[in-house]
């Protein structure tokens, strides 16, 4: 729960505006039955930040009610549009000139701006809140998997379809759906206190299994490995069965937003570069109770390995992870949440190069098959960014044990 000063400092609005939200009736708080203080639960919170992302986008406080009731109204949004777009047509010719005039009168170029860009609003959007960025998106009739894409994939609710699907056809013919290697990954499991111990292991995003592979061949325990891309499984599928680890490894279709297993059920969780998508803090939590007392939980994610990146990174990433941090904080973090620190190593750098190396190649074949387009142009983007900023950042992998 949160005072109203924790509110407000959250989201930057003062004690008189959170109040007039209240007599709007856009948040209702709790109040203490004793001396009638108020008090907001996260998910008038989340309200709150989705209130305030609506509101950076431009919609009156009526507005923003309709669109986080899930009842947006489409005639209203038309006008809006309408008279937005004749008003971008008067600043446009205002601007030019201005320029002009700039111009004329100091003999300098006029001053540049960057364009406005909807990945910055949905970034921002995530880094508030997560959950209310998800929760809004449902809200606008996509499906969580729709949501998911738009949040961590596209983000962009007008072609996202187009963007996914080229994408995920870069990424169905990688080795590999992220920076990793087999060695990395015996690296982590041999840090285990007793791996013959292991019988059970649920692989949490695990693409085309190259992970569950590697595991299968280090220990004997059944591994099950989850995925909301069925391409992806149906490529491990085809892999087990010629290699003949039908009763090891069973593909799963899964959300890892709901794993469906009971508690203390498995051994090992393991997830290579994929609790971000979660949120590392949630993952950390929601996914605790499927481990038994004593087991272990595997993850990479993507930090900074410099105190003072460069501004290209930081605009990238600013876009593709705006909840990234440090690898100390990643570790405070799980001893916060209930796990001991048992090993801790940075991803070699090698391991990113060779990703990237199968992704430029993938990435040619895309552009021969669909032409050029905005994924494979961001994509073109970010793997020139690792070329020539690659030792800025990389992966922290942490091997967590659960405490009792």
């Amino acid at each position: 729960m949160y005072t109203v000063s924790d509110v407000t400092k959250k989201l930057g609005i003062s004690r008189s505006t959170l109040l007039y939200y209240e007599r709007g009736g856009l948040v209702v708080p709790e109040r203490d039955p004793v001396n009638g203080y108020r008090f907001y639960s996260q998910g008038v919170l989340d309200r709150l930040v989705m209130l305030k992302q609506l509101q950076k986008a431009g919609f009156s406080l009526a507005e923003c009610r309709h669109f986080m009731d899930g009842d947006p109204d489409m005639a209203l949004i038309r006008e809006r549009l309408v008279h937005l777009e004749k008003e971008l047509v008067e600043m446009t010719v205002a601007r030019d000139l201005l320029r002009s005039l700039y111009h004329r009168i100091t003999g300098d170029a006029p001053p540049e701006m960057a364009p406005a860009d909807a990945r910055e609003w949905h970034a921002e959007f995530e880094k508030r809140s997560a959950d209310a960025h998800a929760a809004w998106l449902r809200k606008m009739g996509f499906s969580e998997k729709e949501a998911l894409y738009i949040r961590w994939v596209s983000r962009d609710m007008h072609d996202n379809a187009t963007y996914v699907n080229h994408f995920f056809h870069v990424f169905e013919q990688m080795k590999r759906q992220g920076p990793g290697s087999t060695e990395a990954t015996l690296t982590a499991f041999g840090s285990i206190c007793h791996p013959e111990a292991i019988r059970s292991i649920l692989d949490i995003g695990c693409g085309s299994g190259s992970a569950s592979l590697v595991l299968a061949a280090a220990c004997g325990a059944h591994i099950t490995a989850v995925d909301n891309h069925q391409p992806f499984l149906d490529r491990l599928q085809e892999e087990v069965t010629r290699r003949g680890l039908e009763d090891r490894i069973t593909p799963l279709n899964m959300s890892m937003h709901s794993l469906d297993f009971p508690e203390n059920h498995f051994d090992l969780l393991w997830a290579e570069g994929s609790a971000y998508i979660v949120g590392v803090e949630e993952a950390l939590s929601l996914w605790r109770p499927l481990i038994r007392d004593g087991g272990y939980l595997f993850l990479s994610d993507a930090v900074w390995l410099t105190r003072k990146p460069s501004k290209a990174c930081q605009d990238y990433w600013r876009i593709e992870y705006p909840r990234m941090t440090d690898p100390d904080t990643r570790k405070k973090q799980a001893e916060t949440l209930g796990y001991e620190v048992v090993d801790t190593f940075i991803l070699p750098r090698r391991d990113w190069q060779d990703f990237y190396s199968d992704m430029k190649a993938s990435v040619k074949k895309t552009i021969e098959t669909f032409g050029m387009s905005r994924a494979l142009r961001e994509m073109t983007d970010e793997i020139l960014l690792d070329e020539t900023h690659g030792d800025e950042y990389g992966y922290v992998c942490l091997l967590l044990q659960k405490n009792k």
